[in-house]
């Protein structure tokens, strides 16, 4: 067994290939993963975001990929080495898509094809990015219970791709979910700008006033009010507005690549059960259901709307709780709403409240007789009065979704990209893991979810690979008095 960095009485951690560390764990011994995964997406040039890349070999196969033994005997796809960039070789003649006269000199030929037969690079690396997700996928599938649970983030533009390797290594797909955030920022190339400088046009720039939408915050922390219109860069109250340069640039000012990125995907997947329902899975295993209680959207003090009592008459469908006589508030309660498979941070949440206004849900006053009308779906429906003025609550949409609070203290003073919200992830930890239970996160990074898991009274094990982001998972679990050494 790979020894552990370190150990507590609730969070083990190991550094090391998730998939060599999670093979020398015990079959069905976890009760629930919980992990952020790289997204295949070479984030900000990190190599632990090329899944693909972690080994070299040669020795080709019929799809493109060279098969690598890894130490442990078993073997790894990278992808082939002509799309190792955005840069791609031609099949026919060898020469590149992009050139220069300098490059030229140096040997690298560009492409001059008339009909120049580039490879899909994004296609090659989803499938390269969906094998790695496939193998880690089964063995996280080996080691949790059966009907246990796992939650794992994907990227807008792979998503699918791990989606479709977790169902490949065994998982049952149950549900998407979405973490919505107002804080993204725009990651698009300014077709206008890209237009002068390949033509070899200078544009100006010309700096104005920026007023507009109340609370909206650039990346830069600077309160700022009003639309970001096209090819601009903002600081301070002031907005500074490009200019093309050429004819041919003006035509596509305003135009770019890539939308404001304002959620990440959320895929919910079980372990198949291995008992005849979920009834008796739990009572075998304690897995295979997920935490409604635990989860619910706080609500204290809304109406307590229950069915009203009736019969359902033979040969008809009734609409409702297995009644016909409807449904009314019998007085106040404090449980939380039904969790949603949507959840919102503060920035998100106060977006939408801003423009839904404040509503109110379900209002029927006294006396209002529910007409009595045809339903393809739900057959006759009978006529019913309500006996009192009935409604949930009002409010701005947001109180109808889970919002986590993003602050300083989730970095806990990492330097990992791609850090989450502390009380996000003890939601999803509470969501899936039965009381007690073991939460195995295999790519563990700044520690965000062994922390919560463990604040929130389970035990956890992580695996980390890159030394960095071990050292921050000891700081943020403050265990930085024990002894750990971690070796580069």
């Amino acid at each position: 067994m790979i020894p552990a960095l370190y150990e507590s009485a609730t969070v083990t951690l190991y550094r090391g290939d998730c998939v060599e560390v999670m093979r020398e764990l015990p079959e069905a011994s976890v009760d629930a993963v919980v992990t952020d995964p790289p997204y295949g997406l070479e984030f900000m040039g990190k190599e632990w975001d090329k899944p693909w890349s972690r080994a070299a070999g040669a020795g080709g196969t019929s799809d493109g990929f060279s098969a690598v033994v890894m130490r442990d005997g078993h073997a790894r796809q990278p992808l082939p080495s002509f799309t190792s960039s955005t840069n791609p070789t031609c099949r026919q003649c060898g020469g590149s898509r992009r050139g220069s006269d300098e490059r030229e000199r140096k040997g690298k030929k560009r492409c001059r094809c008339e009909s120049p037969e580039f490879p899909n690079v994004a296609a090659i690396r989803g499938r390269g990015f969906q094998t790695w997700c496939e193998e880690w996928g089964r063995e996280a599938l080996r080691v949790l219970k059966p009907g246990a649970h796992l939650v794992a983030f994907g990227g807008t533009r792979t998503y699918h791709r791990l989606t479709c390797a977790l169902e490949d290594a065994g998982f049952e797909i149950r549900d998407g979910l979405m973490w919505m955030y107002g804080s993204g920022f725009p990651k698009s190339l300014d077709v206008a700008k890209a237009i002068d400088k390949a033509t070899g046009t200078r544009g100006t720039w010309r700096r104005e006033d920026h007023p507009g939408r109340p609370g909206e915050r650039h990346r830069d922390s600077t309160p700022i009010i009003g639309q970001v219109a096209h090819s601009e860069a903002v600081s301070g109250g002031l907005r500074h507005v490009y200019e093309p340069g050429s004819v041919a640039a003006l035509q596509w000012q305003g135009w770019g690549t890539a939308l404001k990125p304002a959620w990440e995907p959320i895929v919910l997947a079980r372990k198949p059960l291995s008992a005849s329902n979920v009834a008796a899975n739990v009572l075998m295993h304690g897995t295979g259901a997920i935490n409604v209680d635990a989860c619910r959207i706080p609500a204290a003090g809304r109406p307590d709307v229950r069915g009203l009592p009736g019969e359902n008459t033979p040969g008809t469908n009734t609409y409702g709780a297995g009644a016909s006589a409807g449904s009314r508030a019998v007085g106040v309660t404090d449980l939380g709403r039904w969790p949603a498979n949507v959840m919102l941070d503060e920035d998100a949440a106060a977006l939408l409240d801003a423009q839904s206004g404040v509503l109110k849900s379900g209002f029927m006053a006294a006396g209002t007789i529910r007409t009595q009308h045809e339903s393809v779906a739900m057959g006759r429906m009978t006529d019913n009065a309500c006996s009192r003025d009935t409604f949930a609550d009002a409010g701005g949409a947001s109180r109808f979704f889970y919002t986590s609070k993003a602050d300083r203290e989730d970095r806990d003073g990492s330097k990992h990209p791609t850090v989450k919200p502390i009380d996000l992830m003890k939601w999803l930890v509470r969501l899936v893991t039965p009381a007690g239970g073991l939460v195995l996160d295999p790519f563990a990074g700044s520690g965000t979810t062994l922390y919560a898991a463990r604040e929130s009274g389970y035990r956890a094990i992580g695996i980390e690979r890159e030394a960095e982001y071990c050292a921050d998972v000891a700081r943020r679990l403050r265990q930085d008095a024990l002894p750990l050494t971690v070796e580069p």
